[in-house]
């Protein structure tokens, strides 16, 4: 009976987010039909598949990273900002189409079962709270802005192998994100703490190896047949500036000065070697912060929080970057689901994060128009004052997931599962199969 009722909530869940993701298609095919003359963003369905259809040789069927080189600060031959599956998905899913409308409407028919995938999971995993992936704005927003659903839903699956109990398994599907966008990499650091603490040392190295084992095979034909074309997409991060999306642009500056900033005079947002090391070394700090609550927490609850530090290394590193793309928020959706924190941040973070959506976008129309940055226009305002909430709200979730008591994901029966109830540890089975707390 109650697996009948499990799966009726993921079908609900599943049915959710296809609707969610047919209006995600809707809103960005409308700029299949426009001029790209400003219009992109007026309309606000600007999205990165279809400019990149075209900047990134997918329309002449390049192979991606041989041979790709940076010239003057641009991507040639066949080079691309992200990790090596990302590029090969991008260059497959060229291979069928001749126009960017239809590679657009291809990748996102692709795509979509990686969002439904991930919400069947999270279903799974956590039954009703799945709806805030499913029914999420930011579904609508970035479903198909980018390609990140194919992460979003590497990760996803390793937390469900990680809930099975095979956490080897789940390694490899973080190794496997990591070749698809970086951020998933960070999880094989509580992954490992957490066998080390139950398992020792040797069993925590076995499965740490698995994960960077992983990437490291994914990207290995590459590394051999053109090392520098492979290396581009990082040396190509590692020039950046600051986007107008990070608090590096708009968080630490008064409305005086934003003049000076855009002019990128002296300012540290646009001095990519200073930023890199002030950025690295902030996500580093509160890497070791975090992963060292996580061990604290261990000893005195008897089990490492796995699933709340991952998702305070993911607000870290999302609030220090110097690039922040719209559609980061997708990465963060599962950890509303899968922490047992109060639905109101959720919705706080929707709220700032269409602010940002909208503001940037409206503002980049004004900029087309105008041809005049600096003007503090409606659009800038709404951007400027939602990149800092975001930022106010990112640097509370990361205690937020730190000291959350519950984590609502079933476990397996195989696995044995510590439940914290108002701090005193218990060890029971988890073939109860109640919500896991610690």
């Amino acid at each position: 009976m109650r697996e009948r009722a499990i799966d009726r909530s993921a079908s609900l869940v599943v049915l959710v987010c296809a609707l969610t993701l047919v209006g995600g298609y809707a809103l960005k095919a409308r700029c299949t039909a426009l001029q790209w003359d400003g219009q992109q963003y007026a309309q606000l369905c600007y999205n990165d598949i279809q400019p990149l259809y075209g900047q990134r040789g997918v329309e002449d069927r390049v192979f991606p990273y041989i041979d790709g080189r940076l010239v003057d600060g641009e991507l040639k031959g066949g080079a691309i900002e992200y990790p090596v599956l990302t590029g090969l998905f991008m260059w497959a899913t060229g291979l069928l189409v001749s126009d960017w409308g239809t590679y657009l409407l291809i990748s996102a028919i692709l795509l979509a079962p990686f969002g439904l995938l991930v919400a069947y999971l999270l279903a799974r995993m956590s039954g009703a709270r799945a709806f805030l992936w499913s029914a999420a704005p930011a579904m609508v927003l970035y479903a198909f802005h980018n390609w990140d659903l194919l992460v979003v839903a590497a990760a996803v699956a390793g937390f469900w192998l990680w809930s099975r109990g095979r956490s080897r398994g789940a390694a490899a599907l973080f190794g496997v994100g990591a070749a698809v966008k970086m951020f998933p990499i960070f999880f094989l650091g509580p992954l490992v703490l957490e066998r080390w603490h139950t398992r020792g040392w040797r069993d925590a190295l076995k499965c740490g190896a698995v994960g960077i084992g992983t990437w490291a095979l994914i990207n290995l034909p590459f590394v051999l047949i053109d090392r520098t074309g492979w290396w581009t997409t990082y040396e190509f991060h590692r020039l950046r500036t600051a986007d107008f999306n990070s608090i590096w642009i708009w968080g630490l500056r008064s409305g005086e000065s934003l003049r000076d900033a855009l002019a990128g005079a002296g300012s540290l947002a646009f001095d990519a070697a200073r930023l890199n090391l002030l950025t690295s070394g902030l996500t580093a700090a509160s890497f070791l912060v975090a992963l060292g609550v996580g061990w604290w927490r261990a000893r005195r609850e008897g089990t490492y929080p796995v699933v709340q530090v991952c998702g305070a290394l993911l607000v870290a590193f999302m609030l220090w970057n110097k690039v922040h793309s719209p559609q980061y928020a997708l990465w963060l959706l599962p950890f509303f689901v899968l922490i047992g924190i109060h639905w109101f941040w959720w919705v706080a973070y929707s709220i700032a994060d269409l602010a940002v959506y909208i503001g940037i976008f409206r503002w980049f129309y004004d900029f087309s128009v105008s041809q005049n940055a600096a003007t503090m226009t409606a659009a800038k305002w709404t951007l400027v004052w939602g990149v800092r909430a975001r930022g106010l709200l990112l640097l509370l979730l990361f205690v937020a997931f730190l000291m959350a008591k519950k984590v609502r994901v079933e476990r397996s029966a195989e696995t044995q599962t510590t439940v914290v109830s108002q701090g005193s540890p218990s060890v029971i089975d988890a073939g109860d199969r109640g919500p896991v707390r610690g």
